[in-house]
């Protein structure tokens, strides 16, 4: 591209050149009189006329070298001049012309490739060409991962479906029961157990089906204040201590004396209940979920950990997708798939960082929180 931009430079050069010359003989030619007279006045004093050979007249005076040098300076300034004006504005239009060419050669091959055709090759939109096919790659590969997550949802919501059905069928077979026959005050209470136990389970489904319409809601505002880490992380495993239970779980908590986070306390209660509840569906009974917050220099650092099955590292990558479930059954331990994916969000959204470690079943959640 240079070597042709130099070239047609050299041309506009020559061409400005033979404007230059072409004018200069229009003068001469043309205007031969008045610009001759001009420099009769100019350069010679004391005129008369004369005859040259008895035949040809002629104005005779005395020579004035440095009028003549003044007006040769003109010439050659203003000739300069003229020359480059010319050259600037042939080059602008030339430029915008190689532009718009190249901008429909661009808008050309970028309408092949979309059609699956192969454009000429040209050397000089080599470079585009490449990051045209970048650009159409990429896209492609979004569209492809929305696709698939559409499909994931699509499938969640058919099984959340299938497993409403469920529990809602047996809290009416109970009640019927309760209803149409006379049943032992110890059998009533053994039915409404068991009709609360599906109301809950009822819930919690219910509860996934709003998670999956609420999550592609992006713009949720932040109210950051100023929190008591040990309050806040004390009563959000208070309020999931009947979870523990089932598993025989125990709960321990490492935090330091004067341990403050800095966030929203409403959206990072909800991270917080996700990563808990994950650790309790895949903890091994009679284990241990320990929680612990400490501060290293501008982060605040608050880990979940607990004892589970081994995760392999190619799975570690896979847990914060959304709607990327570890347990494929439909039982009521298998989530919406959404809890951790939701989580990652909300901490990123206060500018945190959130991540897994896992070594031999013992897995490691971690939240890193900026302290302002």
């Amino acid at each position: 591209m240079k070597i042709k931009k130099r070239k047609w430079k050299k041309n506009y050069y020559i061409i400005a050149f033979i404007v230059y010359i072409l004018i200069l003989f229009f003068i001469d030619v043309y205007l031969e009189g008045s610009v001759a007279e001009y420099f009769v006045r100019t350069i010679l004093e004391e005129r008369e006329k004369v005859f040259l050979y008895g035949r040809f007249e002629a104005i005779r005076g005395t020579f004035r070298w440095d009028r003549l040098r003044r007006i040769l300076t003109f010439i050659a300034v203003g000739g300069f001049l003229i020359v480059e004006i010319s050259i600037y504005f042939a080059s602008k239009i030339s430029k915008k012309r190689e532009n718009e060419r190249v901008v429909a050669q661009v808008g050309e091959r970028i309408r092949q490739f979309q059609g699956d055709k192969e454009p000429a090759e040209i050397q000089e939109l080599k470079p585009i060409d490449v990051e045209i096919q970048s650009i159409l790659n990429e896209k492609e590969r979004i569209e492809q991962e929305k696709e698939i997550e559409i499909q994931k949802k699509n499938d969640l919501v058919t099984y959340l479906a299938h497993d409403l059905k469920t529990p809602l069928t047996s809290i009416i077979g109970y009640l019927n029961i309760l209803e149409e026959s006379e049943v032992p005050e110890k059998i009533q209470k053994e039915y409404l157990e068991r009709v609360l136990d599906k109301a809950y389970h009822l819930e919690e489904l219910t509860n996934q089906f709003f998670d999956i319409t609420r999550f592609n809601l992006q713009e949720i505002p932040l109210n950051k204040t100023e929190i008591s880490g040990e309050f806040f992380l004390g009563q959000i495993t208070d309020e999931l201590y009947p979870l523990f239970i089932p598993k025989k779980l125990q709960m321990k908590l490492d935090i330091i004396p004067g341990f403050k986070v800095y966030g929203d306390a409403n959206l990072l209660a909800r991270v917080l209940n996700n990563l808990l509840k994950n650790a309790i569906s895949y903890s091994r009974e009679d284990s241990v979920i320990k929680i612990t917050g400490k501060e290293e220099q501008a982060t605040t650092i608050i880990t979940v950990e607990n004892d589970g099955d081994i995760i392999s590292p190619q799975e570690l990558e896979l847990i914060f997708q959304k709607f990327y479930r570890r347990d494929k059954a439909r039982g009521q331990s298998s989530g919406s798939g959404l809890g951790l994916a939701i989580a990652k969000e909300i901490v990123e959204k206060h500018d945190g960082k959130l991540y897994a470690e896992s070594v031999n079943g013992h897995t490691t959640f971690i939240i890193k929180l900026p302290k302002s």
